[in-house]
């Protein structure tokens, strides 16, 4: 049962990581291990009241994993966002609280240790430990840090980008080929629960491949001598109710961050933003930015910012955040635009293809007077369309 507009209130009347605009209940900590019912799926999660507490840190618990923080005598809330909480341990570890639990994301790049390797010169701060069930991640703790505030890795964007970058190409051993139908499928998920106007799928090319998850976000980003480090995140709760999880390709990463900047006006121009891919793409395989990876008809960045925005709608949907759902319904509107032109392309390039085979079989098995004529005609019909689909293609940025 989804909430009403009477019983949900206002989200500054409810934690950030609280989907209060998608369950009908207050925020009761003690009920989530059962699960919260919501038209999105069931939320599980656990009370982590207790870890409030140090003397929950000095006892012993089912599912606790690494260097476990001993002879913890304070504990400190210092913040909560969209995950959870971030807590200070005797002023010497970072842990954070994911009240609700969405897999496994961060602890793995710990654990499995092929990961772990290679991630180890990547600016990618590891967790050192944690604690996890059936469900997913309930914590994990960190050396101590401090994170940037959101406005100070805003006026960093290139640098971001970069860092992230970094983080991808120590994963390319890791990568696993093009798995287009599954992400299709993803998107089909997400469309059909949000019960939006839209339908975009792409073919994408081989060179579009899956990495192991390294979510971002804007408030988990660390200077380390002025060089960035990123925190990493678990999977957002809406992508978890929504949809089945996938490796995605790192341009996902990025075209998240990208829509999230422009939520902002973190863009000047679409110059601004193709210089921001362009940085991106100094630092991983080249194929991943070829022309043809990035082409618009073959999916390129578009097919991955249509999907960001989608999750943003759910996010917005989720915890009430009414601008952000508008902003996200106006870029969805323009979609239907950019699909009519991609349509008209499909058109254009089944004439080009059709007169290079006209072409080729007139040459062939063709003679007589009119071959010649008929070959030329053929061929200049397949260049115009091809001209026409190369000036009327959208452009990747």
């Amino acid at each position: 049962m989804a909430a009403t507009a009477d019983s949900i209130g206002k989200p500054e009347d409810h934690p950030p990581w609280y989907p209060h605009a998608l369950v009908d209940r207050p925020c009761d900590p003690g009920t989530f291990a059962d699960g919260l019912p919501s038209s999105w799926g069931r939320i599980y999660g656990w009370d982590y009241t207790a870890a409030m507490l140090s003397d929950w840190w000095n006892g012993e618990h089912e599912g606790r994993w690494g260097a476990w923080p001993d002879a913890i005598t304070s504990v400190d809330v210092v913040s909560e966002d969209r995950f959870g909480l971030r807590l200070h341990l005797n002023g010497s570890w970072v842990a954070h609280l994911y009240p609700f639990q969405t897999g496994k994301d961060v602890s793995t790049l710990a654990l499995f240790e092929p990961w772990a390797n290679s991630l180890a010169n990547a600016p990618l701060l590891l967790p050192v430990a944690g604690q996890k069930n059936e469900h997913g991640d309930q914590l994990v703790v960190f050396e101590m840090h401090a994170c940037l505030s959101e406005d100070e890795v805003m006026g960093r964007p290139h640098d971001l980008v970069q860092t992230a970058g970094r983080v991808h190409a120590a994963l390319v051993d890791h990568a696993t080929p093009n798995t287009e139908r599954r992400w299709n499928e993803r998107l089909k998920s997400i469309e059909d629960q949000l019960k939006t106007t839209t339908l975009w799928r792409a073919p994408h090319t081989r060179h579009v491949v899956g990495l192991p998850a390294t979510h971002l976000s804007l408030d988990g980003v660390v200077a380390v001598d002025d060089e960035l480090m990123l925190v990493p995140r678990p999977r957002p709760l809406v992508d978890h109710l929504m949809a089945e999880h996938e490796r995605l390709p790192g341009v996902s990463v990025i075209a998240m961050v990208e829509q999230r900047l422009s939520m902002v006006e973190g863009f000047a121009s679409s110059e601004s933003r193709e210089a921001f891919y362009r940085a991106w793409g100094e630092v991983v395989p080249a194929s991943w930015t070829s022309s043809t990876s990035l082409s618009t008809a073959n999916g390129g960045v578009w097919i991955w910012r249509y999907e960001a925005m989608l999750l943003m709608l759910a996010e917005a949907r989720a915890y009430g955040l009414k601008k952000q759902a508008k902003q996200c319904d106006r870029w969805l509107f323009d979609v239907s635009r950019i699909q009519a032109r991609l349509g008209e392309l499909r058109t254009v390039h089944a004439v080009r293809r059709g007169g290079v085979l006209a072409a080729l079989a007139a040459g062939i098995i063709g003679s007589g007077p009119v071959q010649i004529p008929f070959v030329l005609a053929s061929m200049g019909v397949a260049l115009a369309a091809h001209l026409v689909h190369q000036r009327r293609m959208p452009p990747p940025f």
